[in-house]
């Protein structure tokens, strides 16, 4: 009985059986593509050293619709066929998601006891033990530490690896990769011990955030600091920045920026305005408290402040000037926060379409044409004249 690599699909005898006469031809290119899934399934089991498993889903795929391409490897295939093969054959499950693991060991249900043995070596682990989880020593270079994950993440993944608690296995073996691989969050794990992206680690604030330059909040390791992401994509061709290998404008402009845009978030908002006089407040959106829609004198960006408390700076131009130079280089820091979170998170979907198991070609094209819009409107804004002034306000 022939039937498709797909549970649920009829099957038995001729594939085309099942259809009406009136859908058969429409329908038969469904059956030529479960044909090719069959034959793709073959293909990795034969990767990873299972002949038995594909000769049989070869010959589904044959069965199913007859290919040049299925029939050349099935042909070539059966050549490696041993009498070992033959007897694996008759235990091998035809689910793709459990008959990929590697068959050295005991055989236990779907998985080895070489699976089971790693799984527990991991989950055995303390969650932070980041060196022990990867089996590293603390000296380990970026290529030991990327060497590891991808025999790792080979192992415990859930393609490949059946065994109870792979998947939390793999989590942490993911996890421990995140945070070896970036050479400023490892300072702070060896230092600390603890993990860096955690806001209840007990690291130092100095260290997970940095004051926004204006008295009103705080910005944690989520919200990468202005010097963390040009260190992160541009500190050295090792670094996780040097995955993107084409050279764009916005990357040149990031490039030429860091000790500039340092100058900009280290700088206290007594400069702009006198101790002595207190700042009035504002907001860059409107509120039932803000009201009084306004626009800064040069770059024209929008503010709102009280009607009531503003009358005094508005008739004395100096304060004004003074007060909108504030708001402008707050502007400037909020659009650098902005592309901060735009560029990570576009590098970020970059990296995972890559991957280190399977590139995904679609999501990868999608990634690369997203559009980081703050990021283009603070580039625009540094080749203005105002830009140079506001650098000059600083360093003065």
């Amino acid at each position: 009985m022939l039937v498709f690599c797909e549970p649920g699909i009829p099957g038995g005898g001729d594939p085309l059986d099942f259809l009406s006469d009136r859908a058969k031809r429409p329908r038969i290119a469904v059956v030529e593509n479960e044909a090719l899934r069959c034959l793709k399934i073959a293909r990795d089991h034969l990767a990873s050293g299972n002949v038995p498993s594909a000769i049989k889903f070869a010959q589904k795929s044959i069965n199913l619709f007859p290919t040049p391409e299925a029939q050349t490897f099935l042909k070539q295939t059966e050549s490696k066929k041993t009498p070992n093969g033959r007897e694996n054959n008759n235990r091998q499950t035809p689910s793709p998601s459990t008959s990929r693991e590697h068959k050295q060991g005991r055989q236990i249900g779907d998985y080895t006891t070489e699976q089971a043995e790693a799984v527990k070596r991991i989950r055995a682990c303390r969650t932070h033990d980041y060196y022990a989880i990867l089996g590293i020593n603390k000296d380990a270079t970026d290529s030991d530490v990327k060497k590891a994950y991808r025999k790792l993440a080979l192992q415990m993944h859930p393609d490949k690896n059946a065994a109870p608690g792979a998947d939390e296995a793999f989590k942490m073996v993911s996890k421990a990769f995140q945070i070896l691989s970036d050479s400023q969050k490892r300072a702070i794990f060896d230092e600390h011990g603890a993990d860096p992206d955690s806001r209840s680690s007990g690291i130092p604030p100095g260290f997970r955030s940095f004051n926004n330059g204006f008295g009103n909040g705080t910005v944690y390791a989520d919200e990468i600091s202005p010097e963390e992401i040009f260190n992160m994509f541009f500190a050295s061709p090792n670094g996780e920045g040097a995955r993107e290998q084409h050279t764009s404008p916005l990357l040149t402009f990031f490039q030429l920026l860091p000790l500039i845009l340092l100058f900009l978030f280290s700088f206290s908002s007594s400069w702009f305005y006198p101790a002595h006089e207190p700042m009035p407040s504002y907001s860059l959106q409107e509120t039932s408290r803000y009201t009084q829609h306004r626009f800064t004198y040069s770059l024209q960006v929008p503010y709102f402040v009280e009607p009531s408390r503003f009358s005094s700076v508005e008739q004395n131009p100096r304060q004004l000037r003074q007060f909108e130079d504030h708001i402008e280089v707050a502007y400037i820091k909020r659009l650098h926060l902005d592309c901060n979170a735009e560029f990570t998170t576009k590098q970020r979907m970059i990296n995972e379409a890559k991957g280190w198991l399977f590139r995904d070609d679609e999501k990868l094209k999608a990634a690369e044409a997203r559009s980081l819009p703050n990021c283009e409107k603070l580039m625009e804004i540094s080749r203005s004249k105002r830009y140079k002034e506001i650098q000059h306000l600083v360093r003065s």
